[in-house]
C-alpha cells in the first residue's frame, strides 16, 4: 500500500470532501436507535412534590439506561444529580394509568457524566431476539411472541425498557410453529443477540433459564429478568464510552466516489463518543480518517462492527485499524 502523507491532500479535494459530507448520507448509523433521555413513571397525585418524586425516578430510570449500570438508579455518585432532576427536564406531560412521561436534556446530563468520568452509552443498541417457552403440566407451550400479553412478557418488555435494550420477539405464526433455530431466526430478523429462555409458568415470578449468544459467547443464567440484565451488562461493557478524549487513526476502504466518503464520514460523526473527524489522507479506493473520540480504539471498533456497513479486516500498515465498505 502507498505510504501516507497529509501533502496529499489538496484543499480543493477537501473542500470537495466537506461539501459532500455535508449533503450526502447512505450509511444507516445504528443497528438500532432508542430513546435514553426518556421515561414515563408513576405519578401518586397532581401535588408539586408528588411531580418532583416522578422526576426524580424518572431521572433514576435515565441514569440505568444511559450509563449501561444496572445500579446506577441507587448509586450515592448520582445522588447530586437526581436531587436536581427538575433543572434537566425538558418535557413533560400525563400518560395513561396515572404516569408521566418526562424528557430531560440528554446533552445536559451527558456533559454531566463525562465531567464525572461515568460511561456514556448511546443511543445505538443491538437488538436481541427472545424465544422464551412456557413448560406447563409437562408439555411445551409454543413460545411467547409479539402479541403475548402475559405477566411474563410484559415483566421482560419492561425491563429491557429500563435498560434500553431492544427486544425482537417472533410472529404467533412463527412461536405456534416452534421449528427452525432460534439463533438462525433471530439473525435472519437482525438481531445481534438471541435469548433462548424456558420458563416455568408464563408469570412475572417465573423460574426462567436462560441462554444467552451474542457473537461467539454462549452463557446461562436463570431468574425472569436475568436474560434482559444480563445481556444488556454485556452490550453496556463493550459499547458504553469513558474517559477522556484522544485521538484515533482508521483507514476504511472500498470507498469509490464523494457518495461513500460522505456516507461513511456521516455515520463516523453519528457515533455517540465521537466528537471530531477529519481526513488524513487518501489512497486509491482507502481513506484514512482521524477521530477524536473517547473509550479508545475498542470501544470504536464494537460500536463500528455493530453498525454493519464496515467490516473489520486485519490491521493497515502500522498497526492501523482497517474496515472495508460493505456493498
Amino acid at each position: 500500500m502507498a505510504q501516507y502523507h497529509r501533502s496529499y491532500l489538496r484543499p480543493a479535494a477537501i473542500l470537495c470532501l466537506t461539501l459532500a459530507a455535508a449533503c450526502l448520507s447512505g450509511i444507516s448509523t445504528a443497528t438500532n436507535r432508542i430513546e435514553v433521555y426518556q421515561a414515563t413513571v408513576p405519578l401518586a397525585d397532581r401535588s408539586e412534590a408528588a411531580q418532583s418524586a416522578a422526576f426524580e425516578a424518572a431521572l433514576r430510570v435515565v441514569l440505568v439506561r444511559a450509563t449501561g449500570r444496572r445500579s446506577a438508579d441507587e448509586e450515592a455518585v448520582f445522588a447530586p444529580l437526581v436531587a436536581n432532576a427538575r433543572r434537566y427536564v425538558q418535557q413533560y406531560r400525563s400518560a395513561p394509568d396515572n404516569r408521566l412521561w418526562v424528557a430531560f436534556d440528554g446533552a445536559a446530563l451527558e456533559r454531566w457524566l463525562i465531567e464525572k468520568g461515568e460511561p456514556v452509552w448511546g443511543r445505538e443498541r443491538p437488538s436481541t431476539y427472545v424465544w422464551l417457552a412456557v413448560q406447563t403440566a409437562g408439555a411445551t407451550a409454543p413460545a411467547l411472541s409479539a402479541d403475548d400479553t402475559s405477566e411474563l412478557k410484559t415483566a421482560v418488555d419492561e425491563a429491557a425498557t429500563v435498560r434500553g435494550v431492544p427486544l425482537i420477539w417472533p410472529s404467533a405464526e412463527t412461536a405456534a410453529a416452534g421449528t427452525g433455530n432460534p439463533a438462525d431466526l433471530g439473525h435472519r430478523l437482525g438481531a445481534e443477540g438471541v435469548l433462548i429462555g424456558r420458563a416455568s409458568a408464563p408469570t412475572a415470578g417465573a423460574t426462567v433459564r436462560w441462554t444467552f449468544l451474542f457473537d461467539d459467547r454462549s452463557s446461562e443464567f436463570s431468574g425472569a429478568l436475568e436474560g434482559v440484565n444480563r445481556a444488556a451488562d454485556l452490550y453496556a461493557g463493550m459499547y458504553a464510552a469513558s474517559g477522556s478524549l484522544g485521538p484515533v487513526e482508521i483507514e476504511v476502504g472500498g470507498v469509490a466516489d464523494l457518495r461513500d466518503y460522505a456516507a461513511i464520514q456521516s455515520y463516523l460523526e453519528s457515533l455517540n463518543f465521537v466528537t471530531h473527524v477529519s481526513v488524513e489522507s487518501l489512497s486509491g479506493d482507502a481513506v484514512r480518517f482521524r477521530l477524536t473520540t473517547r473509550g479508545g480504539i475498542e470501544t470504536l471498533q464494537h460500536a463500528i462492527t455493530l453498525g454493519g456497513r464496515l467490516q473489520p479486516m486485519p490491521p493497515a500498515e502500522g498497526g492501523t485499524p482497517r474496515f472495508q465498505l460493505r456493498r
